[in-house]
């Protein structure tokens, strides 16, 4: 009888620890699927690699996290990623889980870097926003569909983009160089605090409630913080790097119809950023020119003829 009470709870044991594994295996699984979803879809619309360091799906409290997203820059330019996200959270509507569309009722997104840069005529938004397009059928040829299977599609009820930094590079624009016109402005810090947008896949070109696929979202997420750039450090870009902003963002989804709203940051800091790096150039200059009346002074006591 002892043998056979061992036996059992020697089995249920087994078969806990079975169904604990199984449940690993598919956590795992899932969160393995989420990532490179993620991934491919970023990567299919921006038309640069993107990665995502990791993913976590709660399978039954509805609710996903990621880490560590990185958006590469176009070859050619300085910094290695365009774009770059500290962490994100969603909550999922669970009666939306197996329909072709599911509703997130928020996704936040928190700690975004773009590194906006132009080089030799050619700029890194530009390239990337044409990828934009592309996807969502305007401005030229359109891609086709994803060739990796179906799309999940999502409508995000709420979005909420917070501590977002722009930051411009000035250097390949006409008299960015030293000594050129810009040479107070080598470079631009725009702060914006948060970033709104409503119903996302409920309205708007080419969404028209039928949800977006990852790689749309991934779209509208990078044109809405080129946006709020626009409108937060209009007074401060220079205006030839300003048209180009303005330029590339048209044609694309209109964020006006998604309740757009950019709130927060100082535009007076990034006024005062190109005033600092001016006043250290001027500085610098003040101590060069020192440093040459002095050695001048003292080579002509070593010249016959002159006295120092």
């Amino acid at each position: 009888m002892k043998t056979l009470v061992k036996l059992l709870i020697g089995l249920m044991a087994g078969l806990v620890l079975l169904v604990i594994a199984a449940i690993v295996i598919v956590v795992v699984s899932v969160n393995g699927i989420a990532r490179k979803g993620i991934e491919k879809g970023g990567t299919y619309a921006l038309g640069v690699p993107t990665t995502l360091d990791s993913a976590s799906v709660g399978l039954l409290s509805g609710k996903f996290s990621m880490k560590g997203l990185e958006i590469a820059n176009p070859q050619g330019f300085t910094d290695p990623h365009f774009f770059t996200l500290g962490e994100g959270a969603v909550q999922i509507d669970a009666q939306s889980f197996g329909k072709d569309v599911i509703e997130l009722p928020l996704l936040s997104l928190d700690t975004i870097t773009a590194n906006l840069e132009k080089k030799g005529g050619q700029s890194n938004y530009k390239i990337i926003l044409d990828n934009v397009k592309k996807l969502g059928g305007s401005g030229g040829d359109s891609k086709p569909a994803d060739p990796s299977g179906d799309e999940q599609r999502l409508v995000v009820r709420e979005l909420v983009i917070r501590n977002v930094n722009v930051k411009l590079d000035l250097l390949g624009l006409p008299g960015g160089a030293p000594g050129g016109q810009l040479q107070k402005l080598t470079a631009i810090s725009i702060p914006i605090d948060e970033i709104k947008l409503q119903n996302v896949g409920k309205t708007g070109e080419g969404v028209a409630g039928s949800g977006v696929t990852f790689g749309q979202l991934t779209g509208i997420i990078v044109q809405a913080v080129m946006a709020a750039a626009v409108q937060k450090g209009g007074d401060v870009i220079p205006a030839e790097l300003l048209g180009d902003l303005q330029g590339s963002l048209s044609g694309l989804t209109d964020l006006s119809s998604l309740g757009f709203e950019a709130l927060g940051g100082a535009p007076a800091q990034v006024q005062k950023l190109g005033e600092d790096l001016g006043k250290a150039a001027e500085d610098a200059g003040k101590k060069l020119e020192e440093g040459a009346k002095k050695v001048e002074e003292g080579l002509k006591g070593l010249i016959p003829g002159q006295k120092p």
